[in-house]
């Protein structure tokens, strides 16, 4: 298995946010160059239902490599801050090399929420001080807007605690719609404590519409989450449906 050392580590400059609708101001980044890795599907990655409060989490029987449609809702719109509303499915725990590549849509049946976590990359260890990156959605006036945060060690300083209270805490957000399908791909290299380095996309069809890199912080054993947690701060019901969710890991 390769190490950060042994990548083909390729700097390029990257304009996040490339969509024409994105009204935001696009920001350059550097990103890793993961084009030389050599992907295999990690078929055995089993996940397990993690859910907290009114909802609903898909069974995880027949999950396993399974690229079929899943459906999360978070059902409820109480609000408490002592308190995890999610609904969410875990997948096991990776080192080195490993990719999440799965096509996420949010049903404008439920269209008064904010601030709702559609995947994330997990430390090993637990609590909200272990999320390495976080992928959301937040409201913007009548609109609805993608971004991430990172690790507070990360070279961006972005900060990864559960809340967009700040919007320069959400990276480059790109205009989104809802009951429309993108795909999401995060591939990430967990070698060194403090030393991961992940870069995802959004896509929409075949346009690549955002992308960004995360540099610093993290853990050598990591997991990957999808399906819908409200971040601090965050309010109303959703539904957030993923499918063709693939598992990978690289050499």
């Amino acid at each position: 298995m390769k190490t950060l050392n042994k990548l083909k580590l390729n700097r390029v400059l990257i304009s996040l946010s490339v969509a024409a609708s994105c009204t935001f101001g696009a920001a350059i980044a550097q990103a890793e160059d993961f084009d030389d890795v050599s992907w295999s599907r990690d078929r055995s990655n089993t996940p397990i239902q993690d859910r907290d409060n009114e909802g609903r989490t898909p069974s995880t029987r027949g999950a396993t490599d399974n690229q079929g449609d899943f459906q999360f809702e978070i059902s409820t719109t109480r609000i408490d801050p002592d308190e995890f509303f999610r609904q969410e499915f875990r997948f096991e725990n990776r080192s080195g090399l490993h990719r999440f590549t799965g096509e996420f849509r949010i049903s404008s049946a439920q269209p008064n929420f904010n601030r709702v976590s559609v995947a994330q990359t997990h430390d090993q260890q637990n609590g909200s001080v272990g999320v390495f990156s976080i992928y959301s959605v937040r409201r913007d006036g009548n609109n609805y807007v993608f971004g991430a945060q990172g690790d507070t060690s990360s070279e961006q300083g972005d900060q990864s605690t559960n809340s967009f209270s700040n919007v320069s805490r959400q990276v480059s957000p790109v205009e989104i719609e809802l009951d429309t399908w993108y795909r999401l791909r995060t591939s990430t290299s967990s070698t060194t404590v403090d030393g991961t380095i992940e870069t995802a996309e959004l896509f929409r069809g075949n346009s690549r519409i955002w992308t960004h890199t995360f540099e610093g912080g993290g853990q050598n054993v990591q997991y990957k989450k999808a399906g819908a947690y409200r971040l601090t701060g965050g309010s109303g019901r959703v539904i957030v449906d993923w499918r063709e969710m693939v598992l990978e890991t690289g050499r």
